[in-house]
C-alpha cells in the first residue's frame, strides 16, 4: 500500500525518528497537559463557582469547559517538537493550501451523509429527547463551535499529526503507523466508570474512525479530512443529539440512554457501517 503524498507530513520527522523522542514527547505533552488541567479547574470565580460549572459536561458552561480545556494540550506538544524533533507545530497539519481544499471536498460530502442519517429511524426503544431550548442552544453554539475546533484539533495534531508521522518517518510498514494511534485514540475512549462491561466494546468505533481518519491522512498528506469528520462526528455527538447525560450540556437534543445499557452494543455495526460510508465518500471526493 502506497502512499505517496504522505511525505509532505514524514519528511519532517524524518530528522529525529527516534522512538525515545517519540515516547518522551508524549509524556511531555501528557504532563503539561495535566498540569495546565489541574490549575485550570481549580481556578475558583467567587460565589462558590468553579471553571467546571458544576456537573461534568451536563450543563452548557460545564461541557464548554471540557471542550476547551482541550487547549492545554498546545503548549506541551510545541515543547515536545520543538525540543525533541527540532518541529514546528504547523509541519503535522501538511500544507494549508492542500488542507483546505481536502477537507473542504469532504466537510460538502460529510454534511450530506450526516443529513440523510437524520432521517433514518432510530431504534423503536430509544427516541430523542429535547435537551436545551432552541434559543438557549443558539446562545451557547458559536462558543461551543469554537471549543469543539478546540479539542478536535487538539485530537488530530496528537494521533493524526505527531504519532503516525513520527512513526511513519521509523517504519515502512503502515500496519504499524496506521494501526497504532488509532489503538492509542481509541483507549482515549476507554470509560469503564460509565459504560460498564460496554467500555472495550465502545472502543470500537473510536479504533474504526482512527483507522479511517489516519488513512485519509495518509492519502492527502494533510489533516484536512481527518479534521473535517472529526469536527461533524462531534458536533454530532455533543452539540446537535447526545448519547446519554455525560457531555450532553451543549447539545440540542439526547438520547435517554445510558452507556451501560447492554442493548447498546447491538447498534455498534451500523455506528461503524456509518463511518465506514463516510470513508468510502470521503475517498469518492478526494478521488484518492
Amino acid at each position: 500500500m502506497r502512499y505517496p503524498a504522505y511525505e509532505s507530513l514524514i519528511a519532517p520527522a524524518r530528522a529525529r525518528p527516534q522512538l525515545w523522542r517519540l515516547a518522551a514527547g508524549l509524556v511531555l505533552t501528557g504532563a503539561v497537559y495535566m498540569l495546565l488541567l489541574l490549575g485550570l479547574f481549580s481556578l475558583d470565580l467567587g460565589n462558590g463557582m468553579s471553571v467546571m460549572g458544576g456537573g461534568l459536561g451536563r450543563t452548557p458552561a460545564s461541557a464548554l469547559a471540557l471542550l476547551a480545556s482541550f487547549a492545554c494540550v498546545y503548549p506541551g506538544l510545541w515543547l515536545a517538537l520543538r525540543w525533541l524533533h527540532r518541529r514546528r507545530l504547523r509541519t503535522l497539519f501538511g500544507p494549508g493550501r492542500d488542507m483546505l481544499r481536502d477537507g473542504g471536498r469532504v466537510m460538502v460530502v460529510a454534511l450530506a451523509l450526516y443529513g440523510i442519517s437524520l432521517f433514518l429511524p432510530g431504534p423503536d426503544s430509544v427516541a430523542p429527547e429535547p435537551n436545551l431550548a432552541l434559543g438557549t442552544w443558539l446562545g451557547w453554539l458559536v462558543p461551543g463551535l469554537l471549543a469543539l475546533a478546540v479539542q478536535i484539533t487538539a485530537e488530530e495534531l496528537v494521533f493524526r499529526g505527531y504519532v503516525q508521522s513520527q512513526l511513519a518517518a521509523r517504519f515502512r510498514s503502515p500496519l504499524v503507523w496506521l494501526v497504532l494511534p488509532a489503538l492509542g485514540f481509541g483507549l482515549l475512549h476507554y470509560n469503564p466508570a460509565d459504560a460498564g462491561d460496554n467500555a472495550p466494546w465502545l472502543l470500537l468505533p473510536a479504533i474504526a474512525f482512527g483507522l479511517l481518519a489516519a488513512d485519509l491522512t495518509a492519502r492527502c498528506g494533510n489533516l484536512g479530512p481527518a479534521l473535517a469528520l472529526h469536527f461533524l462526528n462531534n458536533f454530532a455527538a455533543l452539540l446537535l443529539l447526545a448519547p446519554g447525560e455525560e457531555m450532553s450540556g451543549l447539545a440540542l437534543y439526547r438520547l435517554p440512554i445510558e452507556m451501560s445499557d447492554p442493548g447498546l452494543v447491538s447498534h455498534l455495526p451500523v455506528e461503524i457501517g456509518l463511518l465506514f460510508i463516510l470513508w468510502l465518500a470521503a475517498r469518492v471526493a478526494l478521488r484518492r
